[in-house]
């Protein structure tokens, strides 16, 4: 098993990221548990990843986008504050 090293920026896109995704889930009207039956993981594995206690794979990513009905390009639309720049 390896450990992968994050940079500081990569932290803070998985915090983004789930605060992203809790922002996406109150205006859909979803709690947790919801959207983590179906999303089909844990509600604990979503809370860690909203509080960016870990980064959800591309597949997770993707069945979140669809449980919201929403675009992956809709999903990593962040609010200008908090604008993460991918190079």
């Amino acid at each position: 098993m390896s450990i992968i090293k994050y940079t500081e920026e990569e932290f803070r896109h998985r915090e983004l990221l789930g605060k992203r995704i809790v922002e996406l889930r109150h205006k859909y009207g979803l709690t947790q548990e919801e959207l983590a039956d179906k999303v089909k993981i844990a509600s604990r594995s979503l809370s860690e990843i909203e509080n960016g206690k870990c980064c959800p794979n591309a597949i997770i990513v993707y069945r979140i986008a669809r449980a919201l009905d929403i675009t992956l390009f809709e999903f990593y639309e962040f609010k200008e504050e908090n604008k993460v720049v991918i190079k």
